[in-house]
């Protein structure tokens, strides 16, 4: 015959029970608010910062305001881009160094070359040769840098569609044509006279460093 005798439950066990449920609960709360927090609320994205824009007509100042958050985020990424493009960039001015030499060997043979072919009415062998040796030697150099060559020609497109978000976000509001020049001036950060110093955009180069 089954017993009828109620089970007992040892109060530890239920304590355990219930700071578990405590914890998870806790953890979930706390899970909540940083994801919370991490996403900026309309009024954080649209709030002002130090960052000034100022947009330019013709070198002449036409507006000024701060950048809000977003636009700021989006103006840091594009310098991180442009950070990491100087990176990229100094295997290429290593190339260009190791070229120059031959470069200017290769001007001084083709000018001698054709100096003693006007005279001579046909080209000296020995020029030929020395041509030649000079142009392999310079495809050498190239191509032993053309990983480099290919990283930096493909992460142009990548820094052009950052410049490009952030252009954007800045001219949304802005009447097509009613501006040739945008600069972005850091907190404390004097404008320099001329009109070109620190331009982000100009309608003559698309994009310019700061």
């Amino acid at each position: 015959m089954p017993s009828t005798k109620p089970r007992y439950i040892p109060t530890y066990h239920f304590h355990r029970f219930t700071l578990a449920m405590v914890l998870l609960s806790s953890c979930g709360l706390a899970l909540a608010a940083q994801q919370s927090a991490a996403q900026p609320s309309p009024a954080q994205q649209s709030a002002p910062t130090d960052y000034k824009l100022q947009v330019l007509k013709d070198c002449k100042l036409l507006s000024e305001r701060h950048l809000t958050t977003t636009e700021l985020s989006a103006w840091q990424n594009l310098k991180k881009a442009e950070l990491k493009m100087d990176q990229l960039q100094i295997p290429l001015d290593q190339m260009s160094k190791a070229l120059q030499p031959h470069q200017d060997k290769m001007e001084q043979l083709s000018a001698e070359l054709e100096q003693q072919t006007k005279r001579d009415r046909m080209p000296d062998e020995t020029l030929l040769e020395q041509t030649r040796m000079t142009a392999e030697r310079i495809e050498d150099i190239t191509d032993s840098y053309q990983g480099d060559i290919d990283a930096i020609s493909s992460y142009g497109d990548e820094i052009s569609k950052v410049a490009n978000t952030f252009e954007q976000q800045i001219t949304a509001q802005l009447p097509q044509g009613s501006y040739d020049q945008l600069r972005v001036l850091t907190p404390g950060e004097m404008p320099d006279k001329n009109c070109q110093s620190g331009m982000f955009f100009s309608k003559s180069l698309r994009f310019n460093k700061s």
